[in-house]
């Protein structure tokens, strides 16, 4: 009950909030004003020491694939929802598959059973922070609470200590980084726009779930093409927030394994 309200910005005067300040010194954080919420669009010269990654595709020491090649990082955003996730958890059992989860605070203190199987089953859980907000837009004492009262409630409901996070939609720059990584966090973004899975264009009823399955199917021939033999594996994004998205998940997922591809978590490919 002391949890704040899901999908809410936690306050950063909290009992909590100060103790977790106080043991932090930002002092040395770059100074980049946080950008405005709800506004998208990316300036036509992005200033290359902000290193935005939406924006420059600049990920620095962000994670952005699997180092061995035909490994293929599976992760879900948004969940866990009683809606999507025990199918999903059902269809990666069913196939001897582990996934990493990027949790939504608020979702977990929801449903802290889901986040108990998901432990149970092998996933690897890691952070999408408590409300989901774009992180450029928070300052440094929201991201920090953003990030720690998500780690307390998965803590609560599993006892693991979460160090993996993804920040929403993928924004983060350089001030975000510094912050994540005092906060003790590898930073996990995926690997480019050919990998995000598009899912949320069938729950948005912008695409049918056969336009981005074929999507997805066109990206995998031209990474499996044995004349240009890949460096690295990937790492997808995709969500389990609605049974749309599961019915994609499962598509997906058999053309990784008639591919040939090695399927894991993003802890166990690295």
């Amino acid at each position: 009950s002391s949890y704040p309200r899901p999908g809410e910005i936690p306050s950063t005067t909290s009992l909590f909030a100060s103790a977790w300040l106080k043991e932090l010194d930002l002092s040395a954080a770059p100074t980049i004003l946080p950008t405005k919420r709800g506004h998208s669009e990316c300036p036509s010269n992005p200033d290359p020491t902000i290193c935005h990654w939406t924006c420059s595709n600049c990920a620095l020491t962000d994670v952005v694939a699997c180092p061995d090649p035909s490994t293929w990082g599976l992760t879900f955003n948004g969940g866990p929802s009683s809606t999507a996730t025990p199918e999903l958890l059902d269809v990666l059992k069913g196939n001897n598959l582990k996934a990493t989860f990027f949790l939504v605070g608020g979702s977990v203190v929801e449903n802290p059973d889901l986040v108990r199987r998901q432990a149970a089953e092998g996933h690897h859980l890691a952070s999408l922070t408590w409300s989901q907000t774009p992180l450029t837009t928070l300052t440094n004492a929201e991201i920090v609470v953003e990030v720690r009262w998500t780690e307390k409630a998965i803590e609560e409901a599993t006892g693991q200590k979460v160090r993996y996070i993804r920040p929403p939609n993928g924004d983060v720059d350089n001030r975000v980084r510094f912050v994540l990584k005092k906060l003790g966090y590898t930073i996990v973004d995926w690997s480019g726009e050919d990998f995000d899975t598009k899912d949320l264009d069938v729950v948005m009823k912008e695409k049918t779930v056969d336009e981005v399955v074929s999507r997805f199917k066109k990206t995998l021939t031209a990474y499996t093409n044995p004349t240009i033999l890949p460096t690295q594996g990937f790492i997808t994004l995709a969500h389990d927030i609605s049974p749309e998205t599961i019915t994609i998940t499962k598509e997906l997922v058999l053309l990784g394994i008639q591919s040939g591809l090695k399927i894991q978590s993003v802890a166990s490919c690295l």
